[in-house]
């Protein structure tokens, strides 16, 4: 089991974001294949369609989802519409479980942009419901709803940039959590950012909870194409700890993206 002072590094980082005046603006961006967002969102009249396979283990259970759908739409510069879901199959030890996971959906309200305040940051609640399919009871999806409250905040430094994302996790069938993410983007090339982050689950702040490592990618193809991938491990060996993720897909990008 490794212990981490995620508490001191946390406190660092977001000090880090709000201690610095502008830079300039960078077009990184959050979410996929990442599993802390930011305060970025597509842009007015944009479409996000990200096409996935994803896969988590933990200590008690082997999850696979294909095809992951995450929809995002912007609504004007600051608002971001989510709608998620995807087809789950879960390992048991009478064989492979499937059906229709439970439906993300989002909105996200970027209200302060680092061009005027000097870092960006938004909220993002987000309702998890359950799709009359008999997923639930089957133990494939989560007992919903659930409610996921987050704020991100993102400061940029020339082609680095960093992200913080705290929010406070409701479920219906088990202990609430909070979620603490801390990410880092570098702008390899024009067409490639490479992304690492630490992100921290526990029913106490940032206290022997389940932590995970991660590191992606995101490769621009074409105007319209990008290929996301990450691969992430647990730090800790606690029940329901996650030891493996992995995320693969495409994004198709509608519309008129000015960022990249």
């Amino acid at each position: 089991m490794v212990t981490l002072n995620l508490r001191a590094i946390a406190t660092t980082s977001l000090a880090l974001l709000s201690c610095f005046g502008c830079a300039p603006q960078l077009f990184a961006q959050g979410g996929p294949p990442m599993l802390t967002d930011d305060p970025d969102t597509p842009g007015a009249g944009v479409w996000e369609i990200n096409t996935a396979y994803t896969e988590q283990r933990t200590n008690e259970e082997h999850l696979r989802s294909f095809p992951h759908v995450d929809i995002n739409y912007g609504l004007g510069e600051h608002i971001q519409l989510k709608f998620e879901t995807g087809w789950v199959f879960a390992d048991s030890p009478d064989g492979v479980r499937s059906g229709l996971d439970d439906s993300l959906l989002g909105v996200k309200w970027r209200f302060l942009d680092q061009e005027r305040a000097g870092l960006n940051m938004s909220a993002y609640p987000q309702l998890q419901v359950e799709n009359n399919t008999g997923s639930v009871s089957r133990g494939i999806a989560e007992p919903g709803p659930n409610l996921f409250l987050p704020v991100e905040v993102s400061r940029e430094f020339g082609k680095l940039k960093l992200v913080g994302e705290v929010g406070y996790q409701y479920f219906r069938a088990q202990e609430n959590e909070w979620v603490v993410g801390l990410l880092g983007f570098v702008e390899a090339s024009d067409k490639l950012d490479l992304m690492a982050e630490v992100r921290s689950s526990s029913a106490k702040f940032l206290n022997q909870g389940d932590v995970v490592v991660n590191v992606g990618l995101r490769q621009t193809l074409s105007r319209k194409l990008r290929l996301l991938a990450s691969v992430g491990t647990g730090l800790t060996n606690t029940p329901g700890a996650t030891s493996f993720i992995a995320y693969l897909g495409i994004q198709l990008v509608l519309g008129d993206d000015k960022r990249k």
